[in-house]
């Protein structure tokens, strides 16, 4: 297929493509997993559609499950590439993936940041809304409370917190993967001009010699 890309070899490119995919792959599990937790311990106790708060915890944590997905998949895709690189068709396919999982990463950091800021600024009573009090300094005389009110602000604050690492995290693998899928498909202005024509001249000087010389060649430098 190709001697070079953008300075490295066929399988090192196919390495790299194949330990992004499946780092994509690990962050969204992880990320699918926190989110779920985040639901079952908190925030199905909290969830009312007529409260704002209440109701952007949810979108939110939505957010995060649809970006886990996304990330799946993408971490999926990329892997098949690493073994199909000739495919023009799962070429598009990776490098949309990657920059529509990127962005809904994005967003998803952005809405949790927007939850940890809003508990933080009204010190967790959104947290506390089903409960029959609304003083933190009374949790011990609420018995009737459908969760541990003792231990909801920082279970909660502490998986915001790893979900937001997790969302990062995801957003720039992802600007990694669609980075390389992008110098795949040779488009300007990542693949350049540089980097096209070192592969170019490497080929060009190749075709004098014999197939035992242009073998030796040492890979450019990016």
């Amino acid at each position: 297929m190709c001697l070079q890309l953008g300075g490295l070899s066929c399988g090192d490119y196919k390495k790299i493509l194949m330990k992004t995919g499946l780092v994509l792959l690990v962050l969204g599990h992880i990320s699918f997993i926190t989110a779920a937790l985040l639901h079952g311990t908190a925030l199905r106790f909290v969830t009312d559609t007529h409260d704002a708060v209440s109701l952007q915890y949810a979108v939110s944590n939505i957010l995060a499950v649809t970006s886990a997905i996304l990330i799946i998949a993408c971490g999926i895709s990329v892997i098949v590439l690493s073994r199909y690189l000739s495919l023009t068709s799962l070429r598009w396919t990776v490098f949309a993936a990657s920059i529509a999982s990127a962005l809904f990463s994005l967003v998803c950091s952005l809405g949790l940041l927007a939850s940890i800021a809003i508990t933080f600024a009204n010190q967790g009573r959104s947290l506390l809304a089903t409960c029959s009090f609304g003083n933190s300094e009374l949790l011990y005389l609420t018995p009737d409370c459908p969760f541990d009110p003792t231990r909801i602000y920082s279970s909660t604050l502490c998986l915001w917190a790893i979900s937001l690492a997790l969302c990062v995290a995801e957003s720039t693998f992802a600007v990694r993967s669609a980075q390389l899928t992008h110098q795949l498909l040779e488009l300007r202005p990542w693949w350049g001009k540089r980097s096209h024509q070192l592969v170019t001249e490497s080929s060009s000087l190749c075709e004098g010699r014999d197939l035992l010389s242009c073998s030796s060649v040492e890979p450019a430098p990016l």
